[in-house]
């Protein structure tokens, strides 16, 4: 029997999530919280479903929808999400399909017009886990496909790196040693990389604005609210302007970015970094990766050992300084 959720199966949830999926995706009770209630423009509890057997939770769906107004510029007003399906192990034939059709269905009922699994606002997942084949055989039978890159299934991935042999490139310090800008003296000003300040904060909003306008500017707005300071965001500055960002994730941190999500399954010494961008006006000339390299370096002296970069398909680039494949995903949408 499917019912409405409430708040109180929280703890059986969180049980039965870690039974399906606690090896690889440990889930506790400060990210449940984040990523639902925490997040009330997209959370829909009134959409979520709960499916019980006697007195005992067997699976759970969870559904997001964007706000009127959006809550960034280009943010699809048609376009809602499944969060999760999760199902008890053994259970998948019969539970699967009967929380799939309540969730398509009640979006149809709400208006919209494209489903994607995972990838919402305050996501647990970026897609499908690639070791969940019953879950994409799942979707892939209620007419889900996957999302392609020139004809090939898109990987998305988090990536991983002990820090424990890492040192700064050469080539991050010639970079930024090299990146020299004319000011209105023909004076070139080097540009650097230092913690966001508060008296920063409307510097970097205008970069994102301007260069980053969509997700990325209202991640960073929303972890602003939570954090007591800016510091844990790097900047590259130069001339009195932000030219690139990059978000750090740590013990310390108040929001549970993405790179820590899983972070029981990483250890002690946990950290992460993401997103990271820099203005198109500089893009080429290697300080993108200085400023990856320079966050990474700042992870290290704050203590993280195991680090990961999360949601890309850039595997090549931070490959450049050792991250490997940890978790992968794939993305699976359809009309509705």
């Amino acid at each position: 029997m499917l019912r409405a959720f409430e708040r109180s199966d929280v703890p059986a949830i969180l049980e039965l999530w870690n039974r399906r999926w606690g090896n690889l995706f440990p889930l506790d009770e400060a990210l449940w919280v984040q990523q639902t209630v925490g997040d009330p423009q997209h959370f829909r509890p009134d959409l979520a479903r709960v499916a019980v057997e006697g007195q005992r939770i067997i699976g759970a769906v969870s559904l997001k929808t964007p706000p009127n107004p959006a809550s960034w510029s280009n943010q699809n007003p048609q376009n809602a999400w499944i969060s999760f399906v999760l199902v008890e192990p053994g259970r998948e034939a019969d539970l699967g399909p009967k929380l799939l059709e309540y969730a398509l269905e009640a979006l149809r009922r709400e208006g919209f017009e494209w489903v994607q699994y995972g990838g919402d606002p305050s996501h647990f997942f970026p897609g499908v886990p690639r070791e969940d084949s019953g879950l994409a055989e799942l979707l892939q039978g209620y007419g889900f496909e996957k999302r392609k890159t020139e004809g090939k299934d898109r990987l998305e991935q988090d990536l991983i790196r002990d820090l424990s042999d890492y040192r700064l490139p050469e080539e991050a310090r010639a970079a930024l040693q090299a990146s020299g800008l004319a000011d209105d003296a023909q004076r070139n000003t080097r540009l650097e990389t230092k913690s966001c300040t508060r008296e920063d904060v409307p510097g970097l909003l205008d970069f994102l604005a301007e260069n980053f306008p969509g997700r990325w500017l209202y991640d960073t707005q929303e972890r602003l609210k939570v954090e007591p300071t800016p510091a844990d965001i790097l900047v590259l500055k130069g001339q009195g302007r932000i030219w690139g960002f990059c978000h750090l994730y740590h013990a310390g941190s108040r929001r549970i970015g993405p790179g820590i999500y899983w972070r029981k399954a990483l250890g002690p010494g946990y950290g992460g970094l993401g997103p990271i961008g820099v203005s198109k006006d500089l893009r080429g000339r290697g300080l993108g990766f200085a400023l990856l390299c320079y966050g990474v370096q700042r992870l290290k002296e704050l203590g993280v050992q195991r680090m990961v970069i999360d949601w890309t398909t850039l595997a090549d680039f931070y490959g450049k300084i050792g991250f490997k494949p940890w978790r992968s995903y794939y993305s699976y949408s359809r009309s509705l």
